[in-house]
């Protein structure tokens, strides 16, 4: 559309009149479709544990950055299940400490009857006895140690199952869905809130079979957002070969190829195609007028004398008509006064 408007028609001054020199042009015809906006990346967010929402921060349509905090889930298990680990704790290291203190026992006893051992004060059996006490004590403190170590494994579990009763926000969006409310049970794998991606944010249409033509990826598109009163440049990046027989139409998708900031997910848009070119004459708004019923122009000739010269109008641009009926090159009359005739001296 900026091509054609830079197209400048070139505006005189004669006798209180002003002309405009037309020029050929070849513009685009275009074609709207539906489009939705919608984002390719939406995320279900839910809880790692099951309780109770306690705190829920957010509602359909809020903007959330990547890690504020969605909702939260009384952890109420979870510190039980964490005094139950400390407990098992505090247990495994009172059982290192009393096999420690049993091996200490049991390496003077050892110590004691091998000195006696040497003295032949006591027999080998009551020797080898001793030492196999010993092994034992030995094994009993590296179980104690094993169970002691499965505790702090139990009990860091239990601390790291509590940074999940606040869920945070994986991603930049905006929150399509809410599907609890506080008070509700919140359960391990179940979506709580759903979000959509703003930076993976597209649009589709369902395109008529016989349009489909039309469409290859790559193809260049003009989305308009009424919302934003603003249009946005796009490409087709997809056309899903399996139409619905019902409507016998087909899903296109379209990928934003500049700044589409503000867009939003769920936001009506128009697609605009480029579907074949127009070409004609361009001539200002202006100079448009009626003679009898018939639509055309006033054109100056070399002499200064004006034709009335009846024109087809083809399309509007903006304040700008393609018509047929002219060559391109030919000094029109702008806003011609009522009583302008054809064949008057100007």
């Amino acid at each position: 559309m900026k091509k054609v408007v830079s197209i400048a028609l070139t505006l005189s001054a004669l006798l209180g009149y002003e002309v405009a020199v037309t020029k050929k042009a070849e513009i685009p015809v275009k074609k709207s479709y539906v489009a939705q906006i919608y984002s390719k990346n939406r995320v279900m967010v839910a809880t790692r544990l099951m309780g109770y929402i306690k705190r829920m921060n957010v509602e359909e349509g809020d903007l959330v950055h990547k890690g504020d905090i969605l909702f939260e889930v009384d952890p109420a298990d979870v510190t039980s299940f964490i005094s139950q680990a400390q407990g098992m704790v505090i247990q495994a290291k009172s059982g290192v400490l009393m096999a420690e203190m049993a091996l200490a026992d049991a390496q003077r006893d050892y110590e004691r009857f091998k000195n006696l051992y040497a003295h032949g004060a006591v027999s080998k059996r009551d020797f080898q006895k001793m030492e196999l006490n010993l092994n034992i004590k030995k094994k009993q403190v590296e179980m104690a140690k094993g169970m002691l170590r499965q505790a702090m494994a139990g009990l860091n579990r239990a601390k790291a199952q509590l940074k999940y009763a606040k869920v945070v926000s994986p991603v930049d969006g905006v929150v399509s869905n809410r599907f609890k409310k506080v008070a509700e049970m919140a359960l391990p794998g179940m979506p709580v809130v759903v979000l959509s991606d703003l930076k993976a944010i597209r649009a589709k249409s369902f395109v008529k079979e016989g349009d489909i033509e039309k469409f290859q990826v790559g193809t260049p598109v003009e989305i308009f957002v009424p919302a934003l009163k603003k249009e946005f440049s796009a490409k087709v990046v997809a056309v899903v070969p399996a139409g619905d027989s019902m409507t016998h139409s087909y899903l296109v998708k379209y990928q934003f190829t500049g700044d589409y900031s503000g867009i939003l997910p769920g936001m009506y848009g128009k697609a605009k195609v480029a579907i074949g070119k127009k070409k004609g004459v361009l001539v200002p708004f202006g100079a448009i007028t009626q003679r009898k019923g018939i639509t055309g122009v006033f054109v100056v000739d070399g002499s200064k004398e004006v034709h009335f010269v009846p024109v087809t109008q083809l399309m509007q641009i903006k304040d700008y008509f393609l018509v047929k009926g002219l060559r391109g090159g030919e000094r029109i009359i702008i806003y011609p006064l009522a009583s302008l005739k054809d064949g008057d001296k100007i």
